[in-house]
Protein backbone atom coordinates (compact mmCIF):
# COMPACT_ATOMS: atom_id res chain seq x y z
CA UNK A 1 0.00 0.00 0.00
CA UNK A 2 1.49 3.76 -0.89
CA UNK A 3 1.15 6.41 1.60
CA UNK A 4 -0.09 9.41 0.96
CA UNK A 5 2.32 12.32 0.32
CA UNK A 6 1.04 14.26 3.46
CA UNK A 7 2.31 10.97 5.33
CA UNK A 8 6.31 11.58 4.17
CA UNK A 9 6.60 15.36 4.60
CA UNK A 10 7.55 16.79 7.92
CA UNK A 11 7.99 20.51 8.65
CA UNK A 12 9.08 22.55 10.89
CA UNK A 13 9.57 26.36 11.18
CA UNK A 14 7.41 28.75 12.35
CA UNK A 15 3.94 29.84 10.51
CA UNK A 16 1.88 32.78 10.16
CA UNK A 17 -1.79 32.68 9.03
CA UNK A 18 -4.77 34.96 10.29
CA UNK A 19 -6.86 34.59 12.52
CA UNK A 20 -10.69 35.83 12.86
CA UNK A 21 -11.48 39.41 14.94
CA UNK A 22 -12.04 38.05 18.47
CA UNK A 23 -10.69 34.75 17.96
CA UNK A 24 -7.32 33.26 19.56
CA UNK A 25 -5.38 30.18 19.89
CA UNK A 26 -5.71 27.85 23.21
CA UNK A 27 -3.83 25.26 24.12
CA UNK A 28 -5.46 21.94 23.44
CA UNK A 29 -5.46 20.76 27.51
CA UNK A 30 -6.43 24.74 28.27
CA UNK A 31 -10.14 24.14 27.78
CA UNK A 32 -10.83 20.55 29.36
CA UNK A 33 -13.48 19.85 26.40
CA UNK A 34 -11.30 17.53 24.26
CA UNK A 35 -13.67 15.80 21.56
CA UNK A 36 -16.16 18.38 21.92
CA UNK A 37 -17.81 19.66 18.17
CA UNK A 38 -16.00 22.81 16.58
CA UNK A 39 -19.22 24.65 17.70
CA UNK A 40 -18.77 23.47 21.48
CA UNK A 41 -20.55 21.07 23.75
CA UNK A 42 -23.97 20.23 24.26
CA UNK A 43 -25.28 21.19 27.34
CA UNK A 44 -28.16 19.32 29.01
CA UNK A 45 -30.44 21.42 30.97
CA UNK A 46 -28.83 19.25 34.28
CA UNK A 47 -25.46 20.67 32.85
CA UNK A 48 -26.71 23.92 32.95
CA UNK A 49 -28.72 23.73 36.25
CA UNK A 50 -25.08 22.39 37.74
CA UNK A 51 -23.12 25.21 36.26
CA UNK A 52 -25.49 27.99 37.97
CA UNK A 53 -25.85 26.61 41.72
CA UNK A 54 -28.61 23.68 40.84
CA UNK A 55 -31.28 26.64 39.82
CA UNK A 56 -34.74 25.61 38.86
CA UNK A 57 -35.28 25.02 35.04
CA UNK A 58 -38.30 27.90 35.47
CA UNK A 59 -35.50 30.34 37.36
CA UNK A 60 -33.23 29.36 33.71
CA UNK A 61 -35.36 30.11 31.22
CA UNK A 62 -36.86 33.05 32.86
CA UNK A 63 -33.12 34.65 33.64
CA UNK A 64 -31.21 33.36 30.59
CA UNK A 65 -32.27 31.07 28.25
CA UNK A 66 -35.42 33.37 26.84
CA UNK A 67 -34.08 36.89 28.71
CA UNK A 68 -33.45 38.37 25.18
CA UNK A 69 -30.41 40.01 26.46
CA UNK A 70 -28.77 36.55 26.81
CA UNK A 71 -30.40 35.11 23.94
CA UNK A 72 -29.02 37.57 21.97
CA UNK A 73 -25.71 37.04 23.39
CA UNK A 74 -25.90 33.09 22.54
CA UNK A 75 -27.01 33.70 19.49
CA UNK A 76 -24.33 36.06 18.44
CA UNK A 77 -21.77 33.33 20.28
CA UNK A 78 -23.15 30.90 18.05
CA UNK A 79 -22.70 32.90 14.86
CA UNK A 80 -18.99 33.39 15.96
CA UNK A 81 -18.38 30.15 15.84
CA UNK A 82 -19.51 29.26 12.57
CA UNK A 83 -17.68 32.17 10.48
CA UNK A 84 -14.52 30.29 12.36
CA UNK A 85 -15.76 26.76 10.99
CA UNK A 86 -15.94 27.86 7.96
CA UNK A 87 -12.19 29.69 7.83
CA UNK A 88 -11.11 26.50 9.43
CA UNK A 89 -12.20 23.92 6.43
CA UNK A 90 -11.39 26.43 3.99
CA UNK A 91 -7.87 26.03 5.39
CA UNK A 92 -8.37 21.99 5.61
CA UNK A 93 -5.73 19.80 3.45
Amino acid sequence: MSQSLLDQIEVTGTFRFPLPDGMKLVPVDSHGYEGESLTGRWWTMKDLREWCANKSVDWLKDNILENPRYSREIEQWNAKAKSFIKVVAAHEV
